[in-house]
């Protein structure tokens, strides 16, 4: 049964004012259901750029247009003071290089506003101009790209921050993205912590990656060097969750797995010396076993440490909710 419902759609940015622009027309574009109406709240995640004269000279007419400055650093920090700072009853989220279909509301809130999910995952497809012949499924998942069902049954409680939506009923149960993980802190997967305790909670994530949204993220990330640095940051963030959230052990299979892929590692380096000579992206045996090493190292590196939360828990415990790394 469908009653109205208010959207808060939230935008988090640091430094890219002129990408945000773009986002901030795609989505003056959007049409707005009359059940649903909706603002635009931009979390401005301590720029020093004109990040604020871009908002304040947004000129949208589908909804109203709010900007906040969040000085504490850290993607999980400023998606928390959206939460804080928004008022609608569905929070509607998208990144600065995005740019959305003009049914994005329709597509990705009904099923909140019908009752037919607490959670909706939408896609994420790369820029035309951003595509290359030697991107794989694991390279195009490193950039965000969510476009098949089978990509979001193979990861569990996932969502993407460059088009996901919930309902703030769940905020009840789940209040916050954890401040550890995400851009400005380990790097990644405070959305996907998110998304496994929602599941945990009992909440209804509603796939629907065919209903995608464009990135458009900095060329620069496809560089070799910077895609072997997100490969480390995605493996820290998945050690940290599974040591402090899944409480996973380390043991001497961790010591194990380490070794072998670093000499592993080693081998294909010796035998395929041409692979440092790449420009951008890495070879899918150079990712998959820098992947893998990092994350046992991580895991091994976090041996011994108070566990920040209790076995697969909703929250942190008290003194680490408002933590963040160094």
């Amino acid at each position: 049964m469908s009653t109205s419902r208010t959207v808060s759609i939230i935008i988090c940015t640091r430094n890219r004012a002129d990408s945000l622009r773009e986002t901030l027309e795609s989505v003056g574009r959007v049409r707005v259901p009359e059940d649903m109406p909706a603002e635009l709240l931009v979390v401005d995640n301590g720029s020093t750029d004109h990040t604020k004269e871009v908002v304040e000279q947004a000129d949208l007419h589908n909804m109203p247009v709010r900007y906040v400055f969040e000085p504490q650093k850290g993607l999980s920090n400023a998606r928390n003071r959206g939460i804080a700072e928004s008022t609608g009853d569905i929070l509607l989220w998208t990144d600065d290089d995005v740019r959305v279909p003009e049914d994005w509301i329709e597509g990705m809130c009904r099923p909140i506003l019908n009752g037919e999910a607490d959670a909706v995952a939408g896609g994420v497809r790369l820029a035309p101009e951003l595509e290359r012949e030697w991107m794989g499924e694991k390279d195009r998942g490193l950039f965000g790209e969510l476009v098949r069902l089978e990509d979001y049954r193979e990861n569990a409680g996932f969502l993407i921050g460059a088009n996901m939506a919930f309902g703030r009923h769940v905020l009840a149960k789940v209040p916050q993205f954890d401040p550890f993980l995400g851009a400005g802190a380990l790097g990644f997967m405070e959305e996907t912590l998110f998304a496994l305790q929602l599941e945990e909670a009992g909440f209804r994530i509603l796939p629907k990656v065919s209903f995608a949204v464009e990135h458009n993220f900095d060329p620069e990330r496809l560089l070799r060097k910077s895609y072997l640095k997100s490969v480390i940051a995605h493996a820290r963030s998945t050690a940290h969750v599974a040591y402090h959230w899944d409480h996973q052990e380390p043991s001497l299979r961790h010591v194990y797995r380490t070794a072998r892929h670093l000499v592993i590692l080693g081998l294909f380096r010796i035998l395929f010396p041409w692979q440092w000579l790449r420009k951008e992206g890495v070879a899918d045996w150079e990712a998959r076993h820098t992947l893998g090493l990092a994350i046992n190292a991580f895991l091994l590196c976090e041996r011994g440490k108070t566990r920040r939360y209790a076995r697969r828990a909703l929250t942190p415990f008290p003194a680490e909710q408002q933590a963040s790394p160094e």
